[in-house]
């Protein structure tokens, strides 16, 4: 019983040694390895891709950034019970006075780890306006590098998504995609933003959220 005690005090004390640099280093190492296979195996490489955690915590999130200041008249990125699929979540992005500025683009950000260096890969989410071909609203999309350049950005309007895959829960989100080469980056941000074509079509008297809102949702990144 000493022997086994003492051995198990050496073993311990050993275990103290261990730096802090040492344990933080194991750990980003634990880290990247569940990034590469999950890169391997084609798993989506976004947190919390449905919003559907964003959604319980009241558009709350430690994954998504808010790329809004309602406050300041900058829009809104709230959360919606609307879904694309499966459980309720996504975001609505919209303004919500007439004395908002509306050249500002409110939207959600992420950033992400574990990709592999120049690598093709696909950023993809569903987009759904319910106000039709004669929308004013836009979505602008894509993914920047870790020094903050553009890897990719996409601009689309919902009456170009009329042949584009819809959700199942709610038949007006609609996919929309783009491609991207990761060059150098092993982690990138993807972002997703609502952009006003035409201020002056806004009724300053009406329902300001109702003509400028649309939702966003099933956000996907991976390898091609």
């Amino acid at each position: 019983m000493k022997q086994a005690y003492l051995g198990l005090t050496i073993a311990t004390l050993l275990a103290g040694c261990v730096t802090t640099e040492q344990a933080t280093t194991a750990q980003e190492g634990a880290s990247i390895a569940q990034a590469v296979t999950a890169i391997a195996t084609g798993e989506n490489l976004i947190q919390d891709p449905q919003l559907t955690e964003f959604r319980s915590n009241s558009g709350k999130s430690d994954v998504w950034k808010k790329n809004s200041n309602k406050n300041a008249g900058l829009g809104d990125a709230g959360s919606s019970k609307d879904s694309a699929f499966g459980s309720e979540g996504s975001s609505r992005l919209r303004f919500i006075a007439a004395t908002d500025d509306f050249s500002a683009e409110p939207g959600l950000s992420q950033t992400v780890l574990g990709l592999q260096p120049n690598t093709d890969y696909q950023l993809s989410l569903y987009y759904n306006d319910k106000k039709g071909e004669q929308s004013i609203s836009q979505l602008v999309y894509g993914v920047t590098g870790a020094n903050g350049g553009t890897l990719a950005t996409k601009t689309v309007h919902i009456s170009e998504l009329a042949d584009a895959p819809q959700g199942d829960v709610k038949k007006g989100f609609r996919q929309t995609a783009i491609n991207f080469n990761s060059g150098s980056n092993v982690s990138v941000t993807v972002y997703a933003n609502l952009k006003i074509t035409d201020p002056s079509k806004i009724d300053s008297d009406g329902d300001i959220g109702k003509q400028t809102e649309v939702r966003i949702d099933e956000f996907k990144l991976s390898k091609i």
